[in-house]
């Protein structure tokens, strides 16, 4: 535990204003342009591109995505879905986990503390395709004791953006 909060630490103090500053812009637009992220945190063109580079490198940015509305591309049912492990042994979770990473349905899984052991957060086109879903993969065979769906009525916020100050 005590690495993790040294490499955590280490890591914010690397990130200074400029780095937030970038950061942020780049949550809000990935497709801005070089000249204008410069421009937006006074720096030079080199600077800016430099510093890019670093956040991507050092694993700060992760992905430069599109984020497409589910309902617009046929995907209307999302659903939170709260696993509950038959077995709770590492081995077995980290078998979940990669299976999970290779679903195109599923668009986050978390391990969560409480009563359930994770947490996703599934898109399907309707609920017989979101059926097939919790049919094929959330079963015992796939080390699931229990689940239960709760379905997105309407979404008020939803965001990636992590704001830096």
């Amino acid at each position: 535990m005590k690495a993790f909060h040294r490499r955590e630490n280490i890591m914010s103090q690397i990130l200074d204003d400029i780095d937030k500053a970038i950061l942020n812009l780049l949550q809000d637009d990935a497709t801005l342009p070089l000249k204008t992220v410069a421009e937006q945190v006074h720096v030079s063109i080199a600077t800016a591109q430099r510093r890019i580079q670093a956040l991507i490198s050092n694993g700060v940015i992760t992905k430069q995505v599109a984020i497409v509305d589910p309902n617009k591309v046929g995907y209307g049912l999302t659903a939170v879905v709260m696993i509950e492990m038959a077995r709770s042994n590492t081995s077995m979770q980290h078998r979940f986990e990669r299976l999970m990473n290779t679903q195109p349905q599923v668009m986050s899984c978390y391990e969560v503390s409480g009563d359930a052991d994770f947490m996703l957060m599934v898109n399907a086109k309707n609920m017989s395709d979101y059926h097939r879903f919790t049919t094929g993969l959330l079963t015992y065979e796939n080390n699931v004791r229990n689940f239960k769906s709760q379905f997105v009525m309407n979404f008020t916020k939803s965001g990636t953006k992590i704001l830096l100050d």
